[in-house]
């Protein structure tokens, strides 16, 4: 089966434990005052700096003239002094925020950031009263999933009980995404394994058998595997946006989110190009795709400069995906390979997404085995789940003696890597590793366990 590479799930790598009826998006005619205040706020949680986070929030709030807005800004920055460790001002934020409407009572018991004030006496009075506001609201807050499953990949050290430990989670139950929570449970795992790298992934699931759920995963690089940490310089140029394009494109990406969140995004909704992540269908997006058809290709060769010397992640990031509008899908890819090792995370992911999805519309080879096979080794499970489904594709397009030729190699690089994401519980990651075992063993096994005893009659039989 082909994989949908859109509606299905969101992933979550990096933001905050901020709930879904504010979620910080401006609205027309609100003060700038607010929205600078809340933007400088937001770095200053991103660097871990909690006390000018809560400052910054509060402040924001203080000024904000739209109540939800109001009420959001007041739950951030309860986050942010209860993560600083001033309990009581953390719970004073909470009650602001409460008073302001605040209604996702169900966010506001599962929140790790708050987790030190279920001790305060006050905070089953807040919860009730968040419940109460509930009851008043315009739509329901978008719901807390629910953890149902928990990886630890690429570490020889580490496995998922330890994980499982360090972070505190427990399957079967609610969970909020926190990056700031994440990122301390990291420090922890680096300085505890002496990793060279620990970093926390998310996804939640809008549609399928796993609606509702979340998948957390915890992608690790021992510190004697230097070479999976191998990525390109971080660009350093100041390009223009070519026709404002990279900015367009952004605020497609941001409708899309609000759309998908309250539930309002078509899933059969579609674009003209292999890639989408949304579709045009929704009366708030259709003037978009018009748009990227008539500029993108006269900007071809400034977006791919965008792309790969702008300093700006998000410009870059914007361009990935642009470049999916050029006029061949060979001119894309050769536009984008250059970037499959980016320094970014999020350009990363949307070069392999737009490759991805190439490969998959394709009925030949776009790309070389090899450059493929090296992106599976990168240490994000962005990076490594869609390489491995682009490898999967690639594979199906191979001519049938070329796959033979390459199989054994093939085996010998990514056979480990393939048998442990076999193993792991997040769909999205192990489903592609089995598709590619699958078509280098012309076998099917249905455990980890059944991949693992394959992978060791190979070896015996290559000696």
């Amino acid at each position: 089966m082909r994989f949908l590479m859109a509606l299905g799930a969101v992933a979550l790598g990096v933001g905050c434990a901020h709930s879904s009826n504010g979620v910080g998006t401006p609205t027309p005619g609100q003060g700038a005052t607010a929205q600078q205040l809340s933007a400088k706020a937001e770095k200053a949680y991103e660097a871990l700096e909690f006390d000018s986070c809560a400052d910054g929030f509060k402040a924001a709030a203080e000024v904000e003239t739209d109540a939800a807005e109001r009420a959001e800004s007041f739950y951030r920055a309860a986050g942010c002094a209860s993560l600083a460790g001033h309990l009581d001002a953390a719970l004073t934020m909470v009650k602001r925020a409460v008073q302001s409407g605040y209604f996702d009572a169900v966010h506001l018991q599962y929140n790790p950031e708050l987790v030190a004030l279920h001790a305060q006496p006050d905070w089953e009075a807040l919860v009730t009263e968040a419940q109460a506001n509930l009851a008043k609201a315009p739509e329901a807050p978008f719901p807390v999933p629910t953890l149902a499953g928990l990886d630890a990949f690429g570490s020889r050290k580490v496995d998922r009980e330890a994980v499982r430990r360090v972070f505190g989670l427990e399957l079967g139950q609610p969970i909020v995404y926190s990056a700031a929570y994440f990122k301390q449970k990291e420090a922890l795992l680096r300085g505890q394994y002496e990793l060279a790298f620990a970093k926390t992934g998310m996804t939640l699931f809008f549609a399928s058998e796993h609606k509702g759920k979340a998948f957390v995963v915890v992608d690790m690089v021992d510190v004697e595997d230097p070479s999976r940490l191998r990525f390109l310089p971080k660009p350093k140029g100041q390009l223009p946006d070519p026709e404002g394009l990279a900015a367009r494109w952004n605020d497609y990406e941001q409708r899309i989110r609000s759309l998908q969140l309250t539930g309002k995004l078509d899933a059969s909704s579609s674009c003209q190009v292999a890639h989408c992540i949304g579709g045009f269908g929704h009366p708030q997006l259709v003037d978009f795709e018009p748009e990227f058809l008539a500029k993108v290709p006269k900007q071809l060769d400034a977006l791919t400069a965008l792309l790969r010397e702008d300093a700006d992640d998000e410009k870059r990031a914007a361009a990935a995906f642009l470049l999916a509008y050029a006029p061949t899908p060979e001119d894309t890819v050769r536009r984008l390979v250059p970037s499959i090792r980016d320094s970014s995370q999020s350009v990363r992911n949307n070069v392999l997404r737009v490759l991805t999805a190439l490969q998959q519309a394709a009925t030949r080879p776009l790309m070389d085995v090899a450059t493929v096979v090296d992106a599976v080794s990168m240490p994000m499970t962005s990076d490594r789940n869609k390489a491995t489904y682009l490898l999967s594709y690639l594979l199906e397009d191979l001519p049938a003696d070329a796959l033979k030729e390459q199989r054994a190699g093939l085996i010998r690089q990514l056979g480990e890597t393939l048998v442990a994401m076999s193993a792991l519980q997040q769909p999205i990651n192990r489903d592609p590793a089995v598709m590619v075992l699958k078509q280098l063993s012309g076998e099917a096994h249905e455990t980890a366990e059944a991949w693992r005893e394959w992978l060791s009659l190979q070896s015996r039989t290559e000696r």
